[in-house]
Parts: structure tokens; sequence; C-alpha cells
């Protein structure tokens, strides 16, 4: 890694233009933040937040489109336009926070003219540094050591900084796992004595930063919530369970499913709704989680080579979660049980029955409801004959034909009705 008179960053056109202006109008402008650690890290920026000594007010004049973003705390959006898509980026005027009363947001701001009092509110040393191509990068507090050291390391007072807002105990976590960090000794030992004020943060803030540590590059992190003693400030029954394995970067249903794996189907379910999950990610890890109910039986019948018992399970399964989740309901196992074996068993059936065009669904029968209807099924009948025909299906699939279907519909008709 390069030495602090050595860094020198790529700042794109956009950012680069809300800087010259804020220059020409004879104001200081920094890029700062996330943006310049991933630049200095060689990663590409998701975002660029700028830090000026314009006033809110100063901003809205020299800039044509603004949007009062979090006017209250100094914060201006400047607004462009590419290929008619809009793109805003963040201006805030430097500015100390006054109190904080609820372990989140100042009170109020005081605007400041110095940098580095703007810089020492922020959370951690690599995320207090700031960057414009006159001065070079502003590193008042030893963020670009820390960058060369792996650490996360609080801006001043940890204990301070914890206290002001709760949820940089979680952020904390979540870059040390996103990045491979270690979180600094004196850094860590502060959080225990704030963790209870998590439980004040919205369950909103709490799951985003959740879910991008259980989605990182290092989602094995996640244990530090439980040494730390912080797991029952964010759930109620978080403390309770024991949680999966997970593997990197999976997408949110799936690492909640992992994470969840040894968890009873109740408990599950309360922890992602009081994380306010969206409702797909909620319903497809349920699914997860609830075929994983079934992995006993069927650990059992293939260590008893029980092959029909195996197929019907898989292919109700595969009845109830189609071929994509059915395969990452296969990772998961792949992940979380000792026994590759098991593994490479199951998937090698999924891939025969895919292969094969196995019928699965309702909809892959050779007969219909008005097939049904016709021999004299009605109502509600129709739906449980229909799954009848399917389970038969599923055993052997050389029944899945017409007349051989409409035979059998036809006895089970009589036998229900005692003809």
């Amino acid at each position: 890694m390069k030495n602090i008179h050595e860094i020198q960053i790529d700042i794109p056109k956009h950012p680069k233009y809300i800087m010259d202006t804020l220059f020409n109008n004879g104001f200081d402008a920094y890029i700062v933040g996330g943006c310049v650690r991933d630049s200095i890290l060689g990663k590409e920026p998701s975002d660029y937040d700028i830090t000026t000594n314009a006033k809110p007010e100063e901003i809205k004049k020299i800039f044509k489109r603004t949007i009062d973003t979090g006017i209250k705390h100094g914060t201006i959006s400047v607004l462009f336009y590419e290929n008619n898509k809009p793109l805003t980026y963040e201006v805030t005027t430097y500015r100390v926070d006054g109190e904080y009363h609820d372990s989140r947001h100042p009170d109020n701001v005081y605007y400041v003219d110095d940098l580095r009092e703007d810089l020492l509110r922020r959370d951690f040393t690599i995320n207090a540094m700031a960057y414009n191509y006159k001065r070079g990068l502003v590193d008042e507090f030893g963020g670009l050591v820390d960058l060369k050291k792996k650490i996360i390391k609080a801006v001043g007072d940890p204990l301070k900084r914890f206290k002001e807002d709760a949820l940089r105990i979680l952020r904390a976590i979540r870059f040390s796992a996103n990045l491979g960090f270690t979180i600094d000794e004196d850094t860590k030992n502060a959080i225990p004595y704030f963790a209870q004020n998590i439980s004040y943060v919205s369950k909103e803030r709490i799951q985003i930063e959740f879910t991008k540590i259980i989605t990182s590059n290092n989602p094995e992190y996640i244990k530090d919530i439980f040494y730390l003693g912080i797991a029952k400030y964010i759930c109620k029954d978080l403390e309770l369970i024991f949680p999966g394995k997970i593997e990197k970067n999976l997408e949110p249903y799936h690492a909640y499913a992992c994470f969840l794996y040894n968890t009873d189907l109740l408990v599950a379910n309360r922890i992602l709704k009081e994380l306010k999950l969206d409702n797909s990610t909620i319903e497809k890890c349920m699914e997860l989680i609830e075929a994983k109910t079934k992995l006993g039986d069927l650990l059992k019948y293939i260590k008893e080579e029980d092959e029909i018992s195996i197929i019907m399970i898989l292919k109700d399964i595969l009845f109830y979660l189609d071929y994509d989740l059915t395969y990452s309901f296969i990772k998961m196992i792949e992940i979380n049980e000792k026994d590759s074996n098991v593994y490479h068993i199951i998937k090698s059936y999924i891939d025969k029955f895919k292969l094969n065009n196995d019928p699965i669904n309702l909809k892959d029968l050779d007969i219909t409801g008005s097939d049904l209807i016709y021999i004299g099924f009605s109502g509600e009948e129709i739906g449980l004959a229909l799954k009848y025909l399917l389970k038969i299906v599923h055993k052997n699939k050389k029944y899945n034909d017409k007349k051989l279907l409409q035979e059998i519909a036809k006895k089970a008709y009589n036998i229900y009705k005692g003809v």
C-alpha cells in the first residue's frame, strides 16, 4: 500500500464537477468516507460523498438541481441526469454533532470551518479520511495505517463513539466481515458497555447491517454478535439459537436460511419478521428451512438405500421449491452437513430428475381438473385427487399417461363414493 503522499485517487466526472464548482465559488471540497477507503484498497466505490465548508443554502444557490436529503443535518443531494437516469451525490457541510439522546442521531448539528473537526465525529479511522486533488489525502487519525494493519478502530474514544450511535457496533462487525479486518482491542472492549442501546435502533437499520454481515466475504464474523453479547438486543430469540454455517456472498434468503439452519421453524419465522425482512426473502428462507425438516427421514432412507422413499421425498421437496430453490437447499446441506457424500447423493437424484424431465408439478400431469370433473369429482376433491395422482407419478413416471391416470382416478372415485 502506498504512503500518504503517494496516494492519488481518480475522481469520476460528477463528483469532480461538484468539487470544481465549489472550488470556483471559493469553498473547500473533499470526497470523504467509504469512497476514499475503497479507492485506497483498489475497490470500486459504490458511491461518492462530498464534504465542504459551504453551508446548505450556499450549496443550493451554486447548483441548479438539488434535493434537501438531510438538510437538518447539513446534507444536500446534487442531482444529475445521465442517459435519462437520475444520479445523486450527497454534499454535506463540515459539522460537529450535538448531544445524542436516542443512541442514533444527534439532536442538532453545528457547522464548522475546520475539516478536522468534521472528520473527528466519524465512526472509524478508515472511514475518516478525506481527499481532493489539491491537498491530497487528509488522514488526521491514522486511517491509512489501520488499513495497512487491517484493523477497525474507532476515531478517538470508542466509548464516546458507541454511546453516540449504537448502530456503530454492528457497523464495526460489518466492516470487519466485509474487509476481513480485525476489530481493534480497545474498540472491541468498548462494545459491551453500550450493546443494550442497540435495542433503541430501528429494526430496519439493524437488519441492513445484519444482512450485509451474513452476505459478506466473511459471514462467519456474525459469531461476534454472540461473543460480544449483542444478539439479545437485536432480536429476542437470537441469543437462544445455534447458528448454522454460511458461505460467502450468498443471496440474503439463502444466507439467512443457512444462519437459521439449526433453528425451530416458529423461532426462525419470528426472527425474520422481527428483523423486518421483505416478504419474498422471508418466504424463500422459510421454504428452505421447512424443507430441511425432511432431512432426517431423507438421511435414514439414504442409509437404508431405500430408493423409492428417497425419490418420493426429493420430488415432494421439488414440488414445493422448484429447481432453483432446491439447488439452494442442496447447497445449504453441503455447507452444514459433515457427510459430504449426502450432498452428492441428493444432487445426483435432482440432476437426474431434471435431465429426464420427470413430472414434478401438477401442471406436468397428463390429466387435468376438467378430466376429473368429467369422472365426477367436484370442488376440493379435484385438487386432492390431482395431488394423489401426482404422488403415484412421482413414484413411477410411467403412470403419467392420460388413460392410466383416468383409470386410477375412476377407481379412487368409486371407492371414495362407495360404489
